[in-house]
């Protein structure tokens, strides 16, 4: 290899190591549609339609100016029906090409709140999966967020069901490349987190760290951290104290923020929309994205492009030195 070879690798080598890295924070960038966690933080919103009186069209307007501050929503849209049937919410606004249009992961709902119904379903769960595969593959959404939250308790027999249900379903969804998320909490024996741990589910959003004041959050998320891995973990929050329905604070919802890096937390949900707008700001710090609504890495294809150019004149200095060269 000659000199001017030599010079025009060296140049070109370095180049490459310094885009390198930003196409791997891309790459890192959970796509929509992939079962890998891990690969960088997750921030979702529980977004409520019909079933919560919500402003549908005002919400969305907001996810979408704010989308770099998200990497996925989780909507209202299925429940538990009797006997284990899997069936859409009626009537309720299908939000899910909306969402998909702003780059963002779609994890519809399926809720319960009846400890009935959720028992039978452990019992035979056959259908019922199926069916939800199916149409979680048919609809081409990220995968799903289970929510149950049986009004009465139940025993620690129907918790390990529940996780064993929980197996299962995530597996099924697994092969056709979708995921499932979660809910739960502390406030009712149903959920075992030992047990819900060492479930296949790719994230559990624990809804016990709702609590106010910051201890009790923090008391909370402690307590999570210790029995559930980080990279399973969610941590959910909300927009109002439990105690008395107020806003949090600017400075509240900081300190929260400022817990979960303590932590070097990878996964939170907020509930729900609308948001202020220092919710949108400790998102998107969270998630290490800028807050200027858009699309996401608006700057990699200035990188290209400035390689591009790069890479170009490195090849017309090259080619003007062999020139003189002969």
């Amino acid at each position: 290899m000659d000199g001017y070879r030599g010079h025009f690798f060296a140049f070109f080598a370095a180049i490459v190591l310094v885009l390198a890295p930003s196409a791997a924070v891309s790459a890192g960038t959970v796509a929509v549609g992939s079962v890998q966690y891990g690969h960088g933080k997750n921030a979702i919103v529980w977004m409520g339609l019909e079933i919560t009186g919500e402003d549908i069209s005002a919400d969305l307007q907001s996810i979408g100016a704010h989308r770099n501050a998200l990497t996925g929503v989780s909507f209202e849209r299925y429940l538990l029906g009797p006997e284990g049937i899997f069936e859409t919410f009626s009537p309720i606004s299908n939000v899910t090409d909306a969402i998909r249009s702003f780059g963002l992961q779609t994890f519809p709902m399926i809720v319960s709140v009846n400890l009935t119904n959720i028992e039978y379903l452990l019992m035979h769960p056959s259908s019922f999966i199926s069916s939800a595969v199916t149409k979680a593959f048919d609809a081409g959404y990220t995968g799903y967020n289970i929510d149950f939250e049986p009004t009465q308790n139940a025993n620690n027999t129907v918790a390990l069901e529940y996780s064993s249900f929980l197996t299962k379903f995530a597996d099924a969804l697994h092969e056709k490349g979708k995921q499932l998320t979660v809910d739960i909490a502390t406030w009712n024996p149903f959920w075992n987190f030992s047990s819900l741990a060492n479930t296949t589910v790719n994230v559990l959003y624990d809804m016990g760290t709702y609590s106010s004041p910051s201890y009790n959050f923090a008391a909370a998320l402690d307590y999570a951290v210790s029995i559930i891995p980080l990279q399973k973990l969610g941590i959910g929050l909300i927009t109002t104290n439990v105690n008395n329905g107020q806003i949090l604070s600017n400075s509240s919802v900081l300190t929260r923020f400022q817990y979960l890096e303590s932590y070097k937390a990878e996964n939170v949900a907020v509930w729900d929309m609308p948001l202020s707008s220092y919710w949108w700001t400790y998102l998107s710090q969270f998630i290490g994205k800028k807050s200027t609504p858009g699309g996401n890495n608006l700057w990699l294809p200035a990188a290209a492009a400035v390689a591009t150019v790069l890479i170009v004149s490195a090849l017309a200095v090259y080619t003007r030195s062999r020139k003189r060269k002969k």
